[in-house]
C-alpha cells in the first residue's frame, strides 16, 4: 500500500463507487483496508478483533457508500466509521459501559442521532459538517493527521506507524494544520 494515499484518486474510485461500480469499490478496499486495520489494531491490540472491525467497518461503508455527499470526504468518513467500529467493539468486549456521569456535551456527543430532537440533530450536523468541511480544506496528509489526533484520538506515535511517517513529521503536519485551522476560524 502507497504511504502517502492519492485523495483525487481516491475520490474518484469512491465517487465510481458511489454509481454502484464493484470494481471501484474493491479498488477503494484494496488501497485503505491496510491502513483501516493497522488503525483497528493499534486501537484494539487483538488481531481478530482488528480483522472484525476492517470486515464490519467494510459492511457499513458498502452499504452506505451511495449516501455519502462528498467523494472527497471518502478517507475522513472511511476513518470515522473504523473508529466507530472499534470502540463499539471495545465497548461491547468489556461488558456495558460504566455507569459514570458525563457531562451534557459529551452525553451529546454519545448519544445516537435517533434520540435527539430535530433541533438538536441540525445543530449537531451543521457544527460537524463545518469543522468536517475546515479540516478538509487543509493540505490532505495535515488532514488525515488532525483527524487522527482529534476526532480518532490517537498518540502521535500511532499515527506515525499508521500513516508511515517519522513522529517529527506528524508533529510539524498536526501544528501546521491547527494553525491554519486557527486561520480559518477567524475569517468565519
Amino acid at each position: 500500500m502507497r504511504a502517502n494515499l492519492d485523495q483525487q484518486y481516491i475520490a474518484s474510485l469512491a465517487d465510481y463507487a458511489r454509481s454502484g461500480d464493484s470494481d471501484a469499490f474493491a479498488e477503494l478496499f484494496m488501497s485503505t483496508c491496510q491502513m483501516q486495520y493497522r488503525f483497528a489494531l493499534g486501537y484494539l491490540k487483538d488481531e481478530e478483533k482488528a480483522k472484525e472491525a476492517v470486515r464490519d467497518t467494510y459492511v457499513i461503508v458498502l452499504k452506505n457508500i451511495a449516501a455519502l455527499r462528498d467523494p472527497n470526504l471518502f478517507l475522513s468518513w472511511l476513518s470515522q466509521i473504523s473508529f466507530r467500529v472499534c470502540l463499539g467493539l471495545r465497548e461491547k468486549s468489556r461488558g456495558a459501559l460504566d455507569e459514570t456521569s458525563f457531562d451534557d456535551e459529551e452525553e451529546l456527543k454519545r448519544q445516537p442521532m435517533e434520540e435527539l430532537n430535530p433541533e438538536e440533530c441540525s445543530v449537531r450536523i451543521d457544527g460537524q459538517e463545518f469543522i468536517i468541511r475546515q479540516v478538509m480544506s487543509l493540505p490532505f496528509t495535515e488532514a488525515q493527521v488532525v483527524i487522527l489526533r482529534y476526532y480518532n484520538q490517537l498518540e502521535l506515535w500511532d499515527i506515525s506507524r499508521l500513516m508511515d511517517l517519522r513522529t517529527g513529521t506528524v508533529k510539524r503536519h498536526l501544528a501546521n494544520g491547527r494553525r491554519k485551522l486557527r486561520q480559518l476560524s477567524k475569517q468565519h
